[in-house]
């Protein structure tokens, strides 16, 4: 009976082995599965960027500028947006009644446009 035991450990080893290799290849498949859904939201938030650049070249004809205003303006910010913010003031957008996540948009949309202007990109 003495000898079967260390059988059996090998044998559960064994067994074990193959069980074990499969679910690190599982896992790795999950982690690249992940790696390319990241990829496709980034590659979609580069095409949204471009978008807004080329509108904003149209407008302004500003390669630079128009470039950093692509690549920094809030997701949810379409050119159109950014200009009414742009021209509106802020008691005629009715920023002191806006939600705080709106108001947040409004705020980072003035400063990519601070940015953008202070990086020289008009000069």
């Amino acid at each position: 009976m003495s000898k079967r035991v260390p059988l059996l450990i090998l044998g559960c080893f064994l067994l074990a082995a193959p069980i074990h290799a499969q679910d690190t290849m599982q896992e790795k498949i999950k982690l690249l599965e992940q790696q390319i859904q990241e990829l496709k939201v980034l590659q979609a938030q580069q095409a949204v960027g471009r978008q807004k650049a080329e509108q904003c070249l149209k407008a302004v004809g500003r390669d630079k500028f128009c470039s950093c205003i692509g690549d920094n303006l809030p997701a949810a910010v379409n050119f159109e947006q950014y200009i009414h913010t742009m021209v509106t003031s802020k008691e005629e957008l009715g920023y002191s009644s806006m939600l705080p996540e709106q108001k947040k948009l409004v705020d980072n949309t003035l400063a990519v446009r601070e940015k953008c202007v202070e990086k020289g990109f008009f000069k």
